[in-house]
């Protein structure tokens, strides 16, 4: 399938502008969420099971996820997944007005939104590709994270923390809108998103079977490339752990703020929108950076910057100092995914592309879920800071690793 012809032209602003107000409404859901729980219950491991829930559809769904994706058109997935969480979304919020929202339900809206999240996420990462040029990928997945960071991490928690303030509804009624208007800009893009065509199976009572042999083949021609490319299989690698890591200590940020920094629980969503500047900045200089040194030191700079801040936020208990670590942190974290994403859409055929960002996605939301879990219960067992000082150890041992083994890469690697 040929790409759109040109630079980052109209057509890719109006996919942008799409991907935002999803993201935004995301962000205004990340914010929401673990309020509506934390007014439930004080218990940590029950708030910080909110963000597991939603990681939790990677681990089922696996590199099922990139087959689904690698067989359709990618934009109808999309709309079809936006209007399934929009519904869900919208059935929370009605619950929450009638005020019969409780846990059970919280947590059943958070994995059927992390499962339309796993199908939509991978879809569009093959999509940029079909968008701009080859030379251009950098630049256009910098301006996706800037977006995805200024609705995500930026405007989204913020408004949502607002939002939840004046009623608890509001921050799910905007979620659902955002994800309205997001199909209708879906839907004016061109048709370039179309399956490679591939042979089906005719009618008769072999053609279940042979579609489910078909299924596992592709599954397992998407982990045998990631196994056997050793750029992609360590960047996945190190992704996971930096994922479960991270969110250990972000499971359990809204009692953070509160208890160790004793600020009030809408301070929760300005200091993740003031660390968000720091990934704006990543998102502008990540492509120029990557060139000057190349994607493999920009990768192991990234990692160790995350281990630091992380443990940064664990032995301070100063806001000034906690948002100062956000920022860097967010910076961080921003460059390590933009450089990892231009790395797979660089080096994966487009045929297989939908698998393997699965397995990244798998790798990496299934160590989020885990992560979170488990930082969770290091909260409970030995104080809210745990997580946090923990989990820096791991970073920063899987990226002092890596470094050895990628000692001899420079600007020029790929």
């Amino acid at each position: 399938m040929v790409a759109l012809a040109g630079r980052l032209r109209a057509p890719f602003a109006r996919y942008w502008l799409s991907e935002f107000l999803s993201d935004f409404g995301n962000g205004v859901r990340l914010a929401a969420f673990p309020l509506l729980a934390a007014q439930l219950t004080r218990s940590p491991a029950a708030v910080a099971a909110v963000t597991a829930v939603q990681g939790l559809p990677w681990l089922l769904l696996g590199t099922g996820a990139g087959v689904i994706v690698d067989r359709v058109d990618r934009r109808r997935l999309m709309v079809t997944v936006d209007i399934a969480r929009a519904a869900l979304i919208a059935a929370l919020a009605a619950a929450v007005l009638a005020h019969a929202a409780g846990l059970a339900l919280i947590y059943l809206t958070a994995f059927g939104t992390g499962v339309g999240s796993a199908l939509r996420s991978t879809a569009a990462v093959t999509c940029v590709p079909r968008m701009v040029d080859p030379d251009d990928l950098d630049k256009a997945n910098g301006r996706m994270a800037a977006g995805q960071i200024m609705g995500f991490e930026l405007a989204g928690p913020a408004a949502g923390g607002w939002l939840f303030g004046v009623a608890a509804v509001m921050p799910f009624a905007v979620n659902a809108g955002t994800l309205g208007i997001a199909v209708l800009l879906l839907l004016t893009l061109p048709a370039v998103f179309a399956a490679p065509p591939r042979p089906e199976p005719g009618p008769g009572p072999g053609a279940a079977r042979t579609r489910l042999a078909s299924a596992r083949h592709d599954l397992a021609e998407g982990l045998r490339w990631v196994w056997r490319h050793q750029d992609i299989r360590d960047v996945t690698i190190m992704a996971g752990v930096v994922s479960a890591m991270d969110a250990a200590w972000f499971a359990v940020f809204v009692l953070y703020v509160v208890k160790v920094l004793h600020q009030p629980p809408g301070a929760y969503g300005l200091l993740i929108a003031v660390g968000a500047v720091g990934g704006i900045a990543a998102s502008a200089t990540s492509a120029a950076l990557t060139r000057r040194i190349g994607p493999w030191r920009s990768l192991l700079a990234a990692g160790l910057g995350v281990a630091v801040t992380q443990a940064g936020l664990g032995l301070t208990s100063s806001v000034i100092a906690a948002a100062t670590f956000q920022v860097f942190s967010i910076w961080a974290l921003t460059q390590f995914n933009v450089t990892a994403v231009t790395m797979r859409q660089r080096q994966v055929p487009d045929a297989l592309l939908g698998r393997v960002t699965s397995v990244y996605g798998t790798v990496t939301q299934g160590a989020e879920a885990l992560g979170a879990l488990a930082g969770g219960g290091m909260a409970a067992a030995a104080g809210i800071r745990a997580p946090m000082l923990i989990g820096a150890g791991p970073i920063a041992a899987v990226t002092i690793l890596l470094a050895w083994r990628h000692h001899a890469a420079g600007p020029e690697a790929s």
